[in-house]
């Protein structure tokens, strides 16, 4: 999978790769690996757009849009990640460093808080459910 460029340049960059492990990844993902990975390509040119110095009110906005967006399904994915029962096998140990987090009391209340939280849209959408 490529991003494509946001502006035409005389001499363009070469095309980003997303390199994915199999292909049943790719087959899962569908159309979804498009979209996180224009949600992706929209923070990368945010933070050019940072490091340069050179971002427009405008231009700060969308990266603030598709950053957000990027964060919310991130957040879904690890979420979904903690609440599927092969997850309870995991320690809190390795919960912690996982999340890097210092203490695994942390990584153990963060889990507690989410398990009463219902499951939200998002992280249906990161574990392929529509219902």
């Amino acid at each position: 999978m490529t991003t494509e460029p946001e502006h035409t340049d005389p001499d363009p960059a070469p095309d980003l790769t997303i390199p994915l492990s199999a292909a049943e990844d790719i087959a899962a993902l569908g159309s979804d690996a498009e979209q996180l990975a224009a949600l992706f390509a929209a923070a990368l040119h945010g933070l050019a757009l940072l490091r340069t110095g050179r971002a427009s009110a405008a231009e700060l906005a969308a990266a603030i849009e598709g950053t957000t967006g990027l964060l919310e399904r991130l957040e879904a994915v690890r979420d979904a990640s903690l609440r599927l029962p092969a997850a309870k096998g995991v320690s809190h140990g390795d919960l912690a460093k996982a999340m890097h987090l210092e203490s695994r009391a942390t990584a153990q209340s963060r889990r507690r808080t989410l398990l009463k939280k219902p499951v939200s849209d998002l992280e249906r959408w990161a574990t392929g459910i529509t219902e």
